[in-house]
C-alpha cells in the first residue's frame, strides 16, 4: 500500500523556495528566486558548468545542499575524488552510480558522498544516528530540471560498506523487499526508525538512500533513508516486476 501524500507536504513543496525554504550554497546565479514558481536551482546553468549534474539534494538545517552528478562516461568512481566541476578534489562530489535512473524513478535512488572533517558533503549523515537529531530532521528535498520531490526520512543506521545496488537487485520486487527487510528486521545498535513508520514502506513505494563511510569505522557506511511523500509534477512511476529474480 502506498503512503498517502499529505496536503501540508504538498503545500510545503509549492512554497519550498520561499523565504523559509532551503537555499543553494554553490552560487547565487544558480539559485531560484522567490518568485520563480517552484524553481530551486537553474539546472541549465549548472549543466553548462558540468553536463553530469542532473539534480540537487538538500536536507534542511544541515550542510547537505549540493548538486548531484552521474558520470556520463560510465565511471562510477570518478566523483569519489572529483568535485561537481570535474576538478580533482579529495572530498569528491555527491553522485549516483550509473545503474540509477536520473529521472528518480528507481525504487531506491542511492546518493553517495564523503564525510570530510570540515563537516561538508555528507558528514552530517553521522548525526542522524542520534535519536534527538533524527527526530528533529524529517525531510530530504530533491530538485530536478522539471520536478521537485520530498522524501520523509524514516530510517538511519550503520551497515557493512557494501554497494547497495550490487547487493540488491532493485529491478525486482523481491530485491526491494529484501532491502526493506534489512531496514526493519536486521539488528543494529544505533538504528533509528521514525515512530509510526515501522514496516510501513513497501516495494511499491520510492525511496532515497544517502550514504557515506562511517567516520569511526571505514568498513561501515552510514545510511539515511527517506520515502517519497511529495512529487510536484506527478512524474515518479515505474513498472513493478513481481517475478522471481532467480529465474
Amino acid at each position: 500500500m502506498k503512503l498517502c501524500i499529505s496536503v501540508c507536504l504538498v503545500l510545503l513543496m509549492l512554497v519550498g523556495c520561499g523565504k523559509n525554504g532551503p537555499k543553494s550554497n554553490v552560487s547565487e546565479e544558480n539559485a531560484g528566486s522567490e518568485d520563480s514558481g517552484g524553481v530551486y536551482v537553474n539546472m541549465a546553468q549548472l549543466r553548462e558548468q558540468n553536463e553530469d549534474i542532473f539534480a540537487w539534494v538538500n536536507v534542511p538545517d544541515t550542510a547537505i545542499d549540493y548538486p548531484v552528478c552521474q558520470s556520463s562516461e560510465g565511471d562510477d568512481s570518478f566523483y569519489i575524488n572529483h568535485n561537481y566541476l570535474k576538478q580533482a578534489d579529495p572530498k569528491g562530489a555527491i553522485y549516483t552510480e550509473c545503474a540509477n535512473l536520473k529521472d528518480m524513478c528507481d525504487f531506491n535512488e542511492v546518493l553517495h558522498g564523503s564525510s570530510p572533517e570540515d563537516g561538508t558533503m555528507f558528514a552530517d549523515l553521522q548525526k542522524f544516528l542520534d535519536r534527538t537529531y533524527f527526530e528533529d530532521h524529517e525531510y530530504i528535498y530533491v530538485y530536478t530540471e522539471d520536478n521537485a520531490l520530498i522524501y520523509m526520512i524514516f530510517a538511519a543506521y550503520t551497515r557493512e560498506d557494501l554497494r547497495l545496488i550490487e547487493e540488491y537487485d532493485f529491478t525486482y520486487v523481491s530485491g526491494c523487499r529484501a532491502f526493506l527487510d534489512e531496514i526493519y528486521q536486521n539488528r543494529s545498535m544505533n538504528k533509528q526508525i521514525r515512530s509510526g513508520w515501522e514496516n510501513m514502506v513497501q516495494p511499491e513505494n520510492f525511496i532515497i538512500t544517502l550514504t557515506t563511510k562511517n567516520a569511526d569505522d571505514p568498513s561501515k557506511q552510514t545510511v539515511v533513508i527517506g520515502c517519497l511523500v511529495g512529487d510536484l509534477k506527478g512524474k515518479i512511476d515505474r513498472y513493478l516486476d513481481y517475478s522471481d529474480e532467480q529465474e
